[in-house]
């Protein structure tokens, strides 16, 4: 027998996406008594059972009761009395005290279904409500409730890709608290750019190379070439203040697997998180349109299919994932159309599917990317932010990309 209580209910609508009834369902609205729920009806076709189970999954996660009704749409979409018999029944299945708290969430489903449901909630007097995606906001179609709100980005990384059916997997995804140190040296390093990226490979090779013995490492001895190098040394000064790099004589050194990995890259896409979370905190602080959401760095995915693959950085902000690639390594212009920075381009396209809607993706290269591999991605639709001047005008890049609701 299905667990009942007293509470707000939202019936859905499923489709291909799962953001526009994901997000209600998790939000938190004063000015509401609809929000949040303790019951979710899932209400689909047979195409969309499997989302409904994907989706149904990640709300049941946040200790939300969740029924999938599968609803027969095999007829002429002008015939909705089926569909409006098929609701109706699904309707009766609440307790009084539900029914008097229900809510039609109508933004999935076809057509004829939508009509249906809305159908069958103005009969009741109840309350129906749109999702406008564009603008991140709920808008009423029929009920006491007139004026449109803003919806909570409560939905985290997991959330969204659960209700597509991707799953995340060990090593879990980190959402950083930067020092200060780190975000200086990332500053430093966007702002040195153009002569800092001359000088980078010869940096990162001495970090790949560096030897490690009971968790102490050691590069070089540098060259002397290198050593008399204003630009190679004023980088590694850059390195040295953060406290994770230091000179023994003629020898970089440092010391365990994580300043590893951050010496060998991991600083660069530190950097990228650091400027989206500062203009989350700055947009906020300033009551901006949108609101950026969750943040992490290091996302393991693992599709319904069983393929996997990792993304650097990843977050939400209205109603849209954004996922970026970050890298400091060199891309020959004469090299293979199947060599690594393909490899990179292919795996953002595989990448957007798990957003809805399409998710929007961009490379971070500290180093400028080939004009090849430039226009691929350009006819991928994922953006480039490459090398000087672009490394250095991140934030403004990141104010542009970023989708902002239309004032009315």
């Amino acid at each position: 027998m299905t667990e009942t209580r007293s509470g707000p209910v939202h019936i859905c609508l499923v489709s291909d996406t799962s953001l526009p009834n994901l997000n209600p369902a998790l939000a938190t609205i004063a000015e509401s008594r609809f929000f949040p729920p303790k019951r979710v009806l899932l209400l689909c076709d047979n195409r969309h059972l499997e989302q409904a189970r994907y989706l149904k999954e990640a709300l049941v996660d946040h200790k939300i009761i969740v029924d999938i009704h599968t609803i027969d749409e095999g007829l002429d979409p002008v015939e909705i009395s089926s569909l409006i018999g098929q609701i109706s029944a699904v309707f009766e299945t609440l307790s009084p005290d539900e029914k008097q708290l229900a809510v039609l969430n109508a933004s999935g489903g076809g057509k004829a279904l939508s009509l249906a449901a809305v159908s069958v909630f103005m009969r009741n007097h109840l309350p129906v409500f749109l999702v406008d995606s564009k603008n991140d906001r709920i808008v009423w179609l029929s009920g006491a409730a007139k004026s449109a709100f803003d919806i909570p980005d409560n939905a985290s990384l997991e959330d969204v890709l659960s209700g597509n059916g991707f799953k995340i997997i060990p090593p879990n995804p980190v959402r950083h608290m930067l020092s200060e140190k780190q975000v200086r040296l990332g500053e430093n390093m966007a702002k040195n750019a153009k002569k800092f990226s001359q000088v980078i490979g010869a940096f990162n090779g001495y970090m790949s190379r560096a030897k490690e013995m009971k968790g102490y490492y050691q590069a070089g001895p540098v060259s002397h070439k290198l050593r008399k190098n204003n630009s190679f040394m004023h980088m590694v000064d850059c390195f040295c203040e953060t406290g994770f790099l230091e000179w023994k004589k003629q020898h970089l050194v440092f010391r365990g697997q994580e300043t590893a990995r951050f010496l060998r890259g991991g600083w660069f896409e530190l950097y990228g998180y650091g400027v989206i979370n500062q203009l989350k905190r700055q947009w906020a602080e300033q009551n901006y349109p949108v609101q950026i959401g969750d943040i992490v760095s290091g996302v393991n995915i693992e599709a319904p299919t069983g393929s996997r693959n990792e993304i650097d950085i990843a977050f939400l902000c209205n109603n849209r994932l954004y996922l970026i690639e970050c890298k400091t390594g060199y891309f020959s212009p004469n090299s293979h159309p199947s060599g690594p920075s393909s490899t990179m381009l292919y795996k953002l396209d595989w990448l957007k599917d798990l957003g809805a809607p399409a998710s929007k993706t961009a490379i971070f290269s500290y180093r400028s990317l080939p004009d090849h591999d430039r226009e691929r991605a350009r006819q991928m639709h994922i953006e480039v932010v490459a090398g000087w001047p672009d490394i250095s005008g991140l934030k403004t890049f990141l104010e542009n990309w970023i989708e902002v609701p239309q004032t009315n």
